[in-house]
């Protein structure tokens, strides 16, 4: 296995010089497998220098927000309904930074109260990753390349961030964000990161997927294909971010997250019940807007990652890595067709079962509806 050296970049920003790393990991092996990454962490550095700075101007609060990683900040708080702008984070960027309150719901959605009372934390995590790369990224690359086509040619873009909601998140493309405002731990970023990053790699695959895009005018069977879609896409992601790493990771989010997974796989046959009722409200006479059905089983407790976490571990568990490989070009029902066709699915409670409409709407995706 080869290996790109480690470049670091330095670039001219309005609050001064601030580090940029830029890693870049060739995985290069039998069948010429060239998948490479790089992180930057301007964004997060930039952002922390600006909070904790009383005499920030506007000019450069506006700088820092049009950042490309500060701009997904913007756009995942969009994605939760909330009218986020450059214009108003950059406000409360200003505000922070010279100690006003800040009271309005767009405002206080940025987080940066929480970032500013919790910069030495932050700059630990960033500070390990710019230190070592070769280290945080070695574990990384290995857990990427397991689960990845040998032919593969991608490139990934990794931006770190400090601020807004969400520990880390893709936007269907192969750029991912690791939010360290909200992930203050080094092992638990590697998770995150493992996460994302397979997020980025399905990203490259989406087309020949089939992957829809955002829509809120699905129709009913296309609204349901989107749901094996997050299904697909969130338990195979959830699978390659190794849960062992969360059992070892420190602090309130991890905490959580543990919780949170542990409980929901204690209660698996919660989340496949959540499932076939997220199936039938999709499919009734009168369908719940995808939005809706979406917001209940993948936000919050996000209750729908444990049915589709287990799916992706026992199709794993049958054919290694290269059941998930080859489902990064087959359409999202055949994740969940793949599963019940296991000889062992739904004669132990590590293979549950799913609903019979669940498993009725993926034979007729399969069929192929309009």
């Amino acid at each position: 296995m080869k290996r790109k050296k480690v470049k670091k970049h330095f670039m001219d920003i309005p609050l001064g010089r601030s580090l940029v790393l830029m890693t870049a990991l060739a995985i290069i092996g039998p069948g010429a497998r060239a998948t490479t990454v790089s992180i930057d962490t301007t964004a997060a550095n930039s952002l922390l220098t600006a909070v904790s700075n009383p005499f920030l101007t506007e000019d450069q609060a506006a700088a820092v927000v049009q950042m490309k990683g500060n701009q997904a900040i913007i756009r995942k708080l969009q994605e939760f309904d909330i009218p986020a702008s450059t214009a108003s984070f950059a406000r409360a960027l200003y505000a922070e930074a010279h100690g006003k309150p800040i009271t309005d719901r767009v405002g206080m959605s940025y987080s940066l109260d929480e970032v500013k009372g919790n910069i030495g934390g932050i700059r630990m995590v960033i500070t390990a990753i710019e230190r070592d790369p070769d280290h945080f990224q070695r574990a990384l690359e290995n857990r990427i390349a397991r689960f990845s086509p040998r032919s593969a040619n991608i490139h990934i873009n990794g931006y770190v961030i400090a601020g807004g909601d969400g520990g880390g998140y893709t936007f269907g493309d192969t750029d991912f964000y690791l939010n360290v405002g909200r992930i203050r731990d080094l092992v638990l970023a590697r998770e995150v990161t493992n996460h994302e990053m397979y997020h980025a790699v399905q990203g490259a695959f989406s087309k020949e997927r089939g992957a829809f895009d955002d829509d809120p005018d699905l129709s009913p069977c296309h609204a349901t294909r989107k749901l094996f879609d997050n299904l697909y896409e969130e338990g195979t992601a959830d699978y390659v971010g190794d849960h062992s790493l969360i059992e070892q990771a420190k602090g309130e989010a991890a905490d959580r997250i543990r919780d949170d997974e542990r409980d929901g796989l204690r209660h698996i046959e919660w989340s496949a019940s959540l499932l076939e009722m997220s199936v039938d409200a999709l499919n009734a006479k009168t369908p719940v807007p995808y939005s809706k059905v979406y917001a209940v089983g993948f936000y919050g407790h996000a209750i729908l990652y444990n049915i589709a976490y287990v799916i992706a571990k026992d199709i794993t568990a049958r054919y290694g890595p290269d059941g998930l490989i080859k489902l990064l070009r087959q359409p999202s029902y055949d994740y969940v067709l793949t599963y019940v066709r296991l000889p062992e699915y739904g004669k132990d409670r590590d293979h549950p079962p799913l609903g019979h409409g669940t498993v009725a709407a993926a034979q007729v995706l399969a069929a192929g509806c309009k």
